[in-house]
């Protein structure tokens, strides 16, 4: 595996966990109350996926080594997902965005989202730190998209040319990808913790969703037209 191959993922690990969505949601709503809360509860998250990550080798690993040709379709439909992906959420955060402009009143500007809600926590609830952790477990392993994102960009970096076996291949996205995981939930309960008040207005969160999804988008078109390549030239090297 390319050294260029491994900050590509990286990279789009980073992107991936810094996208608000349930996961982001649920540590920002426990991190305004306790700094512990935040971090026990991404490490459910992170056990969450590993379950995720479980299930996508049982389904690339298996499509890799016995059909090839399946292989390659499905890394284009991944990578075609992705764009489509990043596409809504950026359509999604610039409209939401508009509205937020659009209001006059600075309660409206402070004013927490649908999805805050649902994961809110009451301000004298006293919850224990496993607690956390298994409420950010089943936030995450609930959430389909959170396994269709991981096999759609997980199938991209896998190679036939490798000097590893692509279960060896696999492991180090894994693992790359769960500590990846660690630190982020680690460093966004205490920035959300000292910085509470920033990250409660919506219009922070939807300028982080344009620039995330921008990300995605790019990195994947870059896949998307490789493994057209690959595919129109019969190339199985870049697979």
């Amino acid at each position: 595996m390319s050294y260029e191959l491994l900050i590509a993922w990286i990279v789009i690990s980073i992107v991936a966990l810094a996208l608000p969505g349930p996961d982001f949601v649920y540590i920002t709503s426990v991190s305004l109350k306790e700094r512990r809360y935040g971090i026990f509860g991404g490490l459910g998250i992170q056990l969450g996926i590993c379950c995720h990550l479980f299930l996508t080798y049982i389904g690339a690993v298996t499509l890799f080594k016995n059909y090839p040709l399946l292989f390659k379709g499905i890394q284009a439909l991944g990578a075609a997902f992705l764009i489509y992906l990043a596409v809504k959420i950026i359509a999604g955060s610039i409209g939401e965005l508009r509205k937020i402009k659009a209001a006059s009143k600075a309660a409206q500007l402070a004013a927490e989202t649908p999805d805050a809600d649902y994961y809110k926590l009451d301000k004298n609830e006293e919850i224990s730190n496993m607690a956390c952790f298994k409420r950010g477990f089943f936030v995450n392993i609930l959430n389909p998209k959170a396994l269709i994102f991981l096999f759609s960009s997980v199938s991209q970096f896998l190679r036939t040319d490798s000097s590893f076996s692509e279960t060896t291949q696999f492991l180090i996205l894994s693992v790359v990808h769960v500590a990846l995981g660690i630190m982020w939930w680690t460093f966004l309960a205490t920035a959300v913790n000292f910085l509470s008040r920033r990250f409660a207005i919506p219009s922070f969160r939807c300028k982080i969703e344009i620039g995330s999804g921008a990300i995605i988008f790019f990195i994947a078109l870059a896949l998307l037209i490789r493994v057209v390549y690959t595919i129109y030239t019969g190339d199985n090297s870049g697979l």
